[in-house]
């Protein structure tokens, strides 16, 4: 314990009390943003993203080559999904569990066989390949041969994905998260038509339901997909996708942050200064992102055909877990472990007027994209953004927290009481957890409805305690699919552990009270002053709750007694 021999260090001990409590406010802070660092990173998953955004890579082969009819590796667009599912489904694993142990607690990915789990490396090439039937890339799911995936394709194999895995009801062919009626419109709109006649839409395309790999679509809108969408009518699942095209850096900044699922579809343009017109080169490249840099505009990006970074083609980039690709190559199987990334970052800037007309295909640009090397006048555009995301907002916080008492007599106990809120849309059970320093007070489990906050109160026991100055903090441990964490901690002034009967206050408020290591007159006289004392005493009483030493709610014989035992005694 801090031996404080005089009443006026009392302005010394505030003013490193006063330090102390800015150093763990600046602790809890979020690491984003801030000038010192202003990356925001989606953070690891122990079960099983520990590098954050898997980076897998699209040079490789399952059960067939991922190449189209030109022989050109052409499976970005589920590579990228892939990368974001896997991702999402280790943040919402409520029991994570270390590699190589097989173990799936939420099923948006799943293990393609029973030999091994979810997220090894094997299930990699399975999950690519499932994504690139429900999206139709290289005309894998219509037959209709084209070179790889068209970005509403990829919406609608998303929103079927989403349907399969369960986490989403089937009939929802629009990837809201929701069976209404817009899905059932959808599905009249195309009824009759097949991939080479009538309006076709690919979303429509529900029946037969298949719960088993390889899913099979018999590529006819009929009576038998509208009514899947009936008998789920009104139904509601966990994740919606949506797409935002021509998006600037400030969305997809929000998105990344908020935790948001993002897969960017990037397209090459060039702008002919004498017509003054734009024009789009053939294809286009799908990326995830990994991060972003809020204060220099910048975005990384796991992009499934360069390991840019890794290999020395741009400057910039991230490396959590050095390692090294065993030849032959391809394929290109080292990143399917996903702690082995490549996260390559590119500066985002505006490619509208002032200095150009505006492009068709979107207002932002990668500098110097690896995958396709640009120079002005030709662009690597951002045309769109492919973004997965929970339905609502799993959120709870502690919203205060304090300590009845500012000196606890060692082996005698103070009340804390912590305040907490359910900020999210769904009702919630969380633990809350009260500490001094990292020792546990107590912990208490509570259920809120949605916008609802409620009081919970502690004792602490300091039997066992060492005298001394402890920081009080409570925290509301993580609900499952919560993502804003910063809140979840809070941190009140410290609390001091004294000698018994050492207390040496003056006034009326607590927290004046500061012990000077010794129990002598001051402490016998400030407790004597509140004699008969309790909390509402009418008529009102000089009231102290740090004088209820036996903390019994009243200030009385026990609490002198306790004091005159030990009097004249002093901290060693």
């Amino acid at each position: 314990m801090e031996n404080l021999k005089r009443k006026n260090s009392y302005n010394a001990f505030s003013l490193i009390l006063i330090l102390a409590i800015v150093v763990n406010m600046l602790a809890l802070l979020p690491t984003r943003p801030s000038q010192a660092n202003p990356w925001y990173w989606k953070p690891e998953q122990r079960d099983y993203a520990p590098s954050g955004v898997p980076d897998f890579d699209q040079r490789q082969w399952g059960t067939y080559m991922w190449q189209d009819m030109g022989q050109q590796w052409s499976h970005c667009g589920p590579v990228a999904v892939a990368n974001s599912l896997w991702w999402l489904d280790s943040e919402f694993e409520p029991n994570p569990m270390p590699q190589p142990i097989i173990h799936d607690g939420f099923p948006l990915v799943q293990a393609y066989n029973a030999q091994w789990d979810d997220h090894d490396p094997l299930n990699v090439p399975w999950l690519i390949e499932h994504l690139a039937y429900l999206m139709d890339t290289d005309g894998r799911r219509t037959g209709i041969v084209h070179s790889g995936t068209d970005v509403h394709d990829m919406e609608a194999g998303l929103a079927h994905y989403l349907s399969w895995t369960g986490v989403n009801p089937q009939g929802d062919v629009n990837g809201d998260g929701m069976v209404d009626q817009t899905d059932f419109n959808i599905v009249n709109a195309a009824m009759g038509s097949t991939p080479w006649q009538g309006p076709w839409d690919l979303r429509a395309d529900i029946f037969p339901a298949s719960t088993t790999y390889p899913p099979v679509a018999d590529n006819v809108i009929d009576p038998g997909d509208l009514g899947l969408v009936m008998q789920n009518m009104g139904q509601t699942g966990m994740f919606y996708e949506h797409t935002v095209m021509q998006p600037d850096f400030f969305f997809i900044e929000e998105e990344v942050e908020r935790c948001q699922d993002v897969v960017l579809l990037v397209g090459y343009w060039f702008f002919d200064p004498h017509g003054g017109t734009w024009y789009r080169e053939p294809g286009g490249h799908y990326v995830t992102v990994a991060g972003v840099d809020s204060a220099d505009m910048k975005l990384a990006l796991s992009d499934p055909v360069q390991d840019a970074f890794e290999s020395g083609l741009i400057p910039e980039g991230r490396i959590p877990v050095p390692h090294a690709h065993l030849p032959p190559e391809p394929p290109y199987v080292t990143h399917n472990d996903a702690q082995y990334v490549s996260q390559d970052i590119y500066s985002v800037a505006q490619i509208s007027p002032p200095w150009f007309p505006p492009c068709p295909g979107g207002n932002w640009m990668l500098v110097n994209f690896a995958s396709w090397r640009p120079a002005p006048p030709f662009f690597a555009v951002i045309e769109s953004a492919v973004i997965t995301s929970p339905i609502g907002i799993h959120d709870v916080a502690v919203t205060n927290l304090t300590s009845a008492k500012a000196v606890i007599c060692q082996g005698y106990c103070g009340n804390l009481t912590v305040a907490v809120q359910n900020q999210g849309d769904f009702t919630e059970t969380f633990n809350v957890t009260a500490y001094a320093n990292t020792t546990i007070i107590g912990s208490e489990n509570v259920t809120l409805p949605a916008g609802d906050s409620t009081t919970m109160a502690f004792t602490w026991n300091t039997s066992g305690f060492a005298k001394g100055n402890y920081t009080i903090s409570a925290y509301a441990w993580p609900v499952l699919g919560e993502t804003d964490t910063a809140d979840n901690n809070f941190t009140d002034r410290w609390v001091i552990v004294s000698m018994v009967g050492d207390l040496t206050g003056g006034s009326e408020n607590p927290w004046d009270f500061v012990p000077d290591g010794v129990v002598d007159g001051s402490d016998l006289s400030i407790v004597a002053k509140c004699y008969g004392s309790w909390p509402g005493a009418q008529p009102p009483m000089i009231w102290n709750v740090n004088c209820d030493v036996n903390n019994d709610g009243v200030v009385d014989g026990s609490d002198l007694a306790i004091i005159a035992k030990h009097f004249g005694e002093s901290d060693p």
